[in-house]
């Protein structure tokens, strides 16, 4: 890149060129793009939302036992 050192006045291109070359070293290096996998779940670590009868049938069951 050329600069004029007699002149104070900086041309358009040479303005751009100047921020873009701040950009690029300014610019953090881009992450690694990692693919996110499920995980692995046991059958007894799984947690599922109950229907309405078995909501039911728990606080049938939680008045009856007290």
């Amino acid at each position: 890149m050329t600069m004029r050192s007699q002149d104070p006045e900086f041309s358009d291109e040479e303005i751009h060129q100047l921020l873009r070359d701040i950009e690029q070293q300014s610019a953090p290096p881009a992450p690694e793009a990692r693919i996110k996998r499920p995980q692995a779940y046991s059958a007894g670590s799984v947690r599922r939302e109950l229907t309405v009868d078995e909501l039911l049938q728990k606080i049938q069951r939680d008045i009856r036992d007290g």
